[in-house]
């Protein structure tokens, strides 16, 4: 990761159930991704088992935008530091349909 990036990071608790690994890096990803940015995919990778009350930290940000979509990798580390898992989203830009002033008429 480059030094510039901004670099989201939440401690948390491994929530129950199977979706874990999502319900702890998609709201992060989002957030990483801007207020607008809809939800286009998102891919988890796991290297380990989330534990139901393991204390772990969460980290995101964007690797690249274009005009419409929004690129942001994250990842969900144990409390020693180990990769538990890691994912990859991809956001699409919300539409603006306001006309500009020399449009509307």
């Amino acid at each position: 990761m480059p030094d510039s990036l901004i670099i989201l990071r939440l401690d948390a608790t491994v929530p129950a159930g199977e979706a874990a690994g999502a319900v702890l890096l998609q709201p992060l990803l989002a957030q990483a991704a801007g207020v607008d940015s809809l939800p286009v995919s998102l891919t988890l990778d796991f290297s380990a088992a989330l534990i139901e009350g393991q204390a772990v930290s969460v980290e995101a940000w964007v690797d690249r935008a274009t005009r419409s979509l929004i690129f942001a990798h994250g990842r969900v580390l144990a409390s020693s530091g180990d990769l538990i898992a890691s994912g990859s989203a991809i956001f699409r830009r919300a539409a603006t349909h306001s006309l500009s002033p020399d449009r509307q008429s």
